[in-house]
């Protein structure tokens, strides 16, 4: 449990036997109520040292917004109260890191964060986090901002999924956790498109296998250029625009969507300081 309530992680895996087992072993079991696995792929004999209990095997490849779903449900059916899931290429490096980001979404309200550092797109060329705004409750760094949404490792109140409703299948393998995240927050639950809400460091909780299209076993498939096609496609008829084309929100709109956030669902004992103090520094 995580302040008394209930904990639950979901894990989508597909034909990665070795970093699923990474992962697995690197979770903290005393703190998560419930794990779920979700296999997407070929059953390998290395998952025996698993219990049976905790994985779904799908019998046919599902891809990921199913199998996300699948995770997501179950977690709900448990009665989880924070929800976690988690793709097979991230691991645990402190396993305080389920506590941090509930915290972050009770200090800020916010109640769906990503883990921001999975591949390179959120960070300098050096390999550094590089957020665009950096949100403090009273005067404490709180959240980081990024300009892009990654969904290996994300973090979900039972209420934004409640509201929001899970992933839509037609996503296949791409932009599933894009357009879920928006959907979020078009309920007024996570800040504008464009302002990815992550904890801070999130990376010294957190890691990730080194990213690359020879290494991932989704992107290097034949057919993925098409699926991501595909995906733009739904996406556009959807949402009315690639998500590429989606506008970047200014400032002001930012400040009163977190303050707006903080007053719905953050902790009420610092509520007054959030709207005195600097709330939203913006980095560029």
């Amino acid at each position: 449990m995580v302040g008394g309530k209930k904990t639950g992680c979901g894990i989508v895996t597909f034909n990665r036997p070795q970093l699923l087992l990474k992962l697995y072993k690197s979770l903290p079991h005393d703190i998560l109520d419930v794990i779920h696995i979700v296999n997407d792929g070929e059953w390998y004999d290395s998952f025996e040292v698993i219990p049976t209990h905790l994985i779904s095997h799908n019998a046919r490849n599902l891809g990921v917004g199913k199998s996300k779903n699948k995770a997501l449900q179950h977690l709900l059916d448990q009665g989880c109260e924070h929800i976690f899931l988690i793709e097979d290429d991230i691991f645990i490096k402190d396993v305080r890191v389920f506590e941090a980001y509930v915290e972050a979404s009770n200090w800020s309200g916010v109640q769906h964060l990503n883990f921001s550092q999975h591949g390179r797109m959120n960070k300098t060329r050096e390999g550094a986090p590089k957020p665009v705004a950096s949100v403090s409750c009273d005067g404490v760094a709180t959240i980081l901002l990024y300009r892009h949404c990654v969904g290996a490792f994300s973090y979900y109140t039972r209420h934004s999924l409640l509201v929001s409703g899970l992933m839509d299948t037609r996503f296949h393998n791409a932009l599933e956790h894009v357009d879920h995240t928006l959907e979020i927050i078009k309920r007024s639950m996570h800040p504008p498109f464009w302002y990815f809400a992550d904890i801070v460091d999130s990376g010294r909780y957190i890691g990730d296998e080194e990213w690359s299209l020879e290494q991932s076993t989704i992107s290097s498939g034949d057919h993925h250029q098409h699926e991501v096609a595909e995906a733009v496609r739904i996406f556009t008829l959807k949402h009315g625009c690639a998500p590429s084309e989606l506008p970047l929100a200014p400032e002001w709109e930012v400040r009163e969507t977190l303050l707006k956030i903080k007053d719905m669902y953050g902790e009420r004992t610092r509520m007054h300081a959030s709207k005195e103090k600097k709330m939203l520094d913006l980095i560029v």
